[in-house]
């Protein structure tokens, strides 16, 4: 009965995600047309988002205060998983997509749920753990019009409008599984990829004479896909030096902590509707009246890349009557995705290249047992990102790079009798896309909230 109130405790941030998914983003990014949409900056837990999207060295030990959240980018983690935790996030982004020829600017700002997760300790003894939940991993949305003029025979203008419009994106639902051992730790995500990828070409052609006027043109292809990905994690640490103090019992080690991830490539199958016919077709409304083209359910494959990420921490690990915890953790990640060679969309390539990405962060948690100073509990962020996106354009590629800092709020006062532990992890990340051959340039400000609830439920109980 009292598993069941606490799960009845959940429904509420359950149902929000639930309402929040199926709304579609108001994200306007051209660059969303190439490969499968932009890629979710940063897709990992909040507290991994503060410093700066680390996650292959980042160990459950690293949060700092009591309680915990999933770090479901590296299942290799899940072995030190030591309560049930319930880990939510939702994102608010802000986009201001700059053009620089003509110029102009456009502004988008939209929430999405970035993740939802729940990590359960299978067996502490022999620290084995599993996690299971659903992100979202890219995005498609945008809508560009086009105008060309044409002189006519009567020396007056025509145009010829284009709008070019797209939709989807790709959606990950995971289950995995780790060990630890004392030294090493080694786990596996599995699940199913399902995207969606929609574009629409409409054309129109307006004439200044009033006695002529043809029908808008519809070109629209709707893809469906999806499949089966494998995920491969593992970690381990090398404690450095170490210094005892025989009066308080308290013990100061400095670990370096390293890590890895790699997914394999994917072939996704898919379903596509072509439509080609002529009309009217207008964001409210679209009515056909001839239908040149109609094919239904085309057979393809979807490939995806494989991924390889790989980094290192340094912390540093007091161990104290009360407990344990990181006090400092510094780390440098690097990650590489094999676009060029890996990706094809129905037998066909786009302008994408291999990505890569840097990332540096640290963390301070000042004391977590200073209960008579709340800030000394909180554990503090920053971080930094810099690299390539797979996206190609013009061959001249786009840069990313971003500042990132965070906050881990204790949220319940610690209570020796109470093991349920509660944080909120916020994060906040600012960067600039763009450049090289690119006549836009995209500055962006990302706001992740995230909610994570530990308790010690399924345990047995010992006295009833």
């Amino acid at each position: 009965m009292r598993l069941v109130k606490k799960i009845l405790r959940l429904t509420p941030f359950i149902g929000l995600f639930c309402f929040i998914a199926p709304l579609k983003a108001q994200i306007n990014s051209p660059f969303s047309r190439y490969g499968v949409g932009n890629e979710v900056y940063n897709s990992q837990n909040a507290a991994n988002q503060g410093m700066g999207g680390l996650t292959a060295a980042y160990t459950p030990n690293m949060n700092g205060a009591f309680g915990q959240s999933i770090n479901f980018s590296n299942p290799a983690s899940y072995g030190g998983i030591y309560m049930t935790t319930f880990d939510i996030g939702l994102n608010l982004s802000n986009s201001t997509l700059k053009r620089t020829t003509p110029a102009g600017k456009e502004k988008s700002t939209y929430l999405i749920p970035n993740y939802i997760v729940v990590g359960v300790p299978i067996s502490k003894a022999k620290k084995i753990g599993f996690a299971f939940g659903l992100r979202p991993l890219t995005q498609i949305n945008y809508s560009v019009n086009d105008y060309d003029d044409y002189p006519s025979s009567d020396n007056t203008i025509d145009s010829i409008y284009t709008n070019y419009k797209g939709e989807g994106g790709i959606n990950q639902v995971f289950l995995g599984v780790g060990k630890s051992w004392k030294y090493l730790s080694i786990g596996m995500n599995t699940g199913y990829n399902l995207g969606r990828k929609r574009i629409d070409v409409v054309k129109a052609l307006l004439y200044n004479n009033d006695s002529t006027s043809f029908y808008q043109s519809l070109s629209s292809t709707n893809t469906s896909f999806g499949g089966v990905f494998l995920n491969l994690g593992l970690q381990g640490e090398f404690p450095l030096s170490s210094k005892s103090n025989t009066l308080t019992k308290d013990k100061t080690e400095y670990t370096l902590s390293y890590g890895g991830t790699y997914t394999l490539n994917q072939r996704l199958k898919g379903k596509q509707d072509i439509l080609r016919s002529t009309g009217t077709f207008t964001s409210s409304q679209e009515i056909a009246v001839d239908t040149a083209l109609y094919q239904k359910n085309i057979s393809g494959i979807v490939e995806l890349p494989s991924t390889t990420t790989v980094g290192i921490a340094l912390h540093k690990k007091i161990t104290t009557v009360r407990g344990n915890y990181d006090q400092w953790v510094f780390g440098l990640e690097l990650n590489q995705s094999n676009w060029k060679d890996g990706y094809k969309f129905y037998g066909v390539t786009d302008q994408v290249r291999n990505a890569t990405m840097f990332r540096a962060g640290a963390q301070l948690s000042p004391n977590p047992f200073a209960f008579e100073n709340y800030w000394s509990t909180v554990t503090y962020r920053f971080g930094v990102f810099s690299g390539k996106d797979y996206i190609n354009i013009n061959n001249s590629g786009l840069n990313v790079q971003g500042l990132t800092m965070g906050l881990g709020l204790p949220i319940r006062k610690y209570r020796s009798y109470d093991y349920q532990f509660t944080l909120l992890n916020l994060a906040l990340q600012m960067g600039q896309r763009g450049g090289g051959g690119s006549n836009f340039k995209e500055n962006f400000v990302q706001f992740t909230v995230g909610y994570s609830l530990s308790d010690v439920w399924f345990n047995k109980r010992k006295y009833d």
